[in-house]
């Protein structure tokens, strides 16, 4: 039988009958049982007290919550089960399909239709697989977009960012199924919102922005006719715009009325967003977002979720061109959670001499005398990365 992982839960969303286990952080200090199921209120105060920040629960001995969060994996159980290479044409044949799905849904969904479950879960499924052999390949074909194929690369994108950052936090096969099927779900109602509005290329009108935000309530529709989806899925499409602060759509949900799973999908869906071109800005480069991404926090993004996706993407996200100590120019292909500064790379142009070299591949783990010196964006030596993805 598969055994839960410990979960996280901040203090103030801890609850009586959950069982605490004797690996939280400074519970022996503060004079109370190692560990057991919490069964007054008294030691709940006691903990509070005692100035405890967050519990280790053990959800197979007693209650969980929405609001738990499980330990995240080690260096050591994040590893590639596959080479790079090897899972590379699974990768593309998953994405083609995953593409041609999506907009399938879209089309039904732009005429009400109801989505039928079976083939998205099945999809979901094979990004899971994909991620476990080696995420990184399938990391790769997500930056290689096309400007006007937005909304469906952004859907897909979205799934299995949410694949990988599931996995990273350690949840559990069935519930990471979920959440990678909501996610790939998350803006099925957007295709309702009309071109003009969607595409608009500079800033919305009032009237444009209420369209615009409706969109959501046009996904819960799809949905709730939809037979079989989860809870956990339609909690991403309703709540993937709230903010901590209340000011998101559509209910001005605040803090503790926001899901996890959807505090989740909220983070990597703005990454894929500012990643993105769009008709009205410039993607940014990996890098950079994670920048944007910690000034988010506490207002509108949950900041422990941020950070741990920042450590989930590495210091050099994969998509990232980097300029090595060689004068050499890579881009990211893999990172590496046992070196997070040492990611594997392709490296394929002379910045000394201004030309393209031969590609070849370099772990940056392996070459004590190279070192990434700087980030770099594409754009300023106008550079097609897609093509050394």
């Amino acid at each position: 039988m598969f055994m839960s992982r410990l979960q996280r839960i901040p203090l103030d969303r801890a609850k009586l009958g959950m069982y605490v286990s004797d690996q939280t952080p400074g519970l022996l200090e503060c004079g109370l049982n190692a560990k057991g199921v919490i069964s007054r209120e008294s030691t709940l105060e006691k903990l509070r007290a005692a100035n405890i920040a967050e519990l280790y629960i053990d959800p197979d001995k007693g209650k969980s919550s929405p609001f738990a969060v499980p330990l995240p994996l080690s260096a050591a159980e994040l590893k590639a089960r596959v080479p790079l290479e090897q899972e590379r044409e699974n990768a593309e044949a998953i994405y083609k399909q995953a593409r041609n799905l999506v907009g399938d849904m879209m089309k039904k969904a732009k005429l009400g239709k109801a989505i039928e479950m079976g083939p998205v879960e099945g999809l979901a499924e094979e990004i899971n697989h994909s991620v476990l052999s080696n995420a990184n390949a399938l990391m790769c074909l997500s930056q290689i977009r096309e400007k006007d194929a937005y909304l469906l690369e952004h859907s897909v994108n979205v799934g299995l960012l949410m694949s990988v950052f599931s996995r990273y936090l350690g949840y559990a096969e069935e519930e990471r199924h979920q959440m990678v099927t909501g996610a790939l779900l998350h803006d099925i109602g957007k295709i309702r919102v009309p071109n003009h509005v969607l595409n608009k290329p500079g800033k919305l009108s009032d009237e444009e922005w209420r369209e615009m935000r409706e969109h959501v309530r046009y996904g819960e529709e799809v949905l709730m006719r939809s037979e079989g989806i989860t809870p956990i899925a339609l909690a991403i499409c309703s709540q993937h715009h709230e903010k901590l602060d209340g000011s998101g759509y559509p209910r001005g949900l605040s803090d503790k009325q926001i899901a996890v799973v959807s505090r989740m999908a909220a983070v990597v869906d703005i990454y894929d967003a500012i990643t993105a071109d769009r008709v009205y800005h410039e993607g940014k480069t990996p890098f950079d977002t994670l920048k944007i991404m910690q000034d988010m926090v506490g207002k509108h993004l949950d900041a422990d979720l941020v950070y741990q996706f920042i450590t989930c993407m590495s210091i050099y996200p994969v998509g990232s061109l980097v300029e090595l100590s060689n004068g050499r120019l890579a881009s990211v292909i893999q990172v590496n959670h046992d070196k997070p500064d040492s990611p594997l790379v392709r490296c394929f142009y002379n910045l000394r001499s201004r030309h393209y070299e031969a590609v070849k591949l370099v772990d940056l783990a392996k070459r004590q005398d190279l070192l990434v010196q700087a980030v770099v964006d594409p754009k300023n030596l106008q550079i097609d990365l897609r093509d050394f993805l």
